[in-house]
């Protein structure tokens, strides 16, 4: 199997913070609500302005907020009372690198279109959106992990021909495919956790072309998102049953 690029190596987790993580997500998952959603608590928030950056409201705030949530959500605890659910690592993994396991994801799925690219000045400019290791990596390497997409058209703007389409372009493509691969990750998980992992990816993730487009059943799409996520924080992996 092709080795992923390097990347750097974590800081040392210990099972203490994984258990702290997955109560938060449990019953405050109004503290993992992706930034690229409409909030319900939107009006809200703005009304407060400034005060609502106080650490003390924040806290009421987020239990008022949750609380809410909590009623729209699965109310059966499965999967939630302990680290042993297999989509855990995923769900649980920092904002920061749930976006780099999309990223790396999403790279993987249009490497065929960015490999077309021949003209000094569009592999530059991949490089900069992708970074040179992993550029390379997916379009040397990637396909012995998933093939790619054969039409990236539907995630393209609208009229925009794969061929024409620039860095910028395949950067957004390639964060709402990596973020659909991670939602079909654990479309297999009970409820209660596949509701609260939803709403930490950006809302394309909810399109079900795009939580398709990988082609991959839900146990297929995990393995290769853990994969992923080894190479962004392989201590904080060690920690989960499933993956050790």
């Amino acid at each position: 199997m092709s080795a992923l690029p390097a990347l750097p190596q974590p800081a040392v987790a210990d099972q203490g913070v994984a258990l702290a993580r997955l109560h938060a997500f449990s019953f405050l998952p109004s503290r993992h609500w992706h930034p690229a959603r409409v909030a319900p608590w939107q009006d809200e928030l703005q009304a407060l302005g400034t005060l609502a950056q106080q650490p003390a409201l924040q806290r009421v705030l987020h239990r008022r907020w949750s609380a809410r949530l909590l009623t729209q959500f699965d109310g059966a605890q499965t999967g939630l009372m302990d680290l042993s659910e297999p989509a855990l690592p995923l769900a649980l993994a920092e904002p920061g690198v749930l976006a780099q396991v999309a990223r790396l994801a999403g790279a993987l799925l249009v490497a065929p279109f960015l490999r077309r690219s021949v003209l000094r000045s569009a592999v530059l400019a991949l490089r900069e959106v992708f970074g040179a290791d992993t550029l390379r990596w997916v379009c040397m390497q990637g396909a012995a992990l998933h093939p790619g997409v054969a039409d990236a058209r539907p995630w393209l703007p609208q009229g925009l021909a794969a061929e024409d389409a620039g860095a910028d372009d395949w950067q957004r493509v390639a964060d709402a495919l990596g973020a659909g691969l991670l939602a079909q990750a654990w479309q297999d998980a009970p409820p209660g956790l596949r509701q609260r992992a939803d709403i930490r990816l950006p809302p394309e993730a909810d399109d079900p072309a795009t939580r398709a487009a990988s082609g991959l059943p839900p146990a297929a799409a995990r393995g290769l998102s853990l994969q992923l996520l080894a190479r962004l924080e392989p201590t904080w992996l060690s920690l989960f049953p499933a993956t050790r």
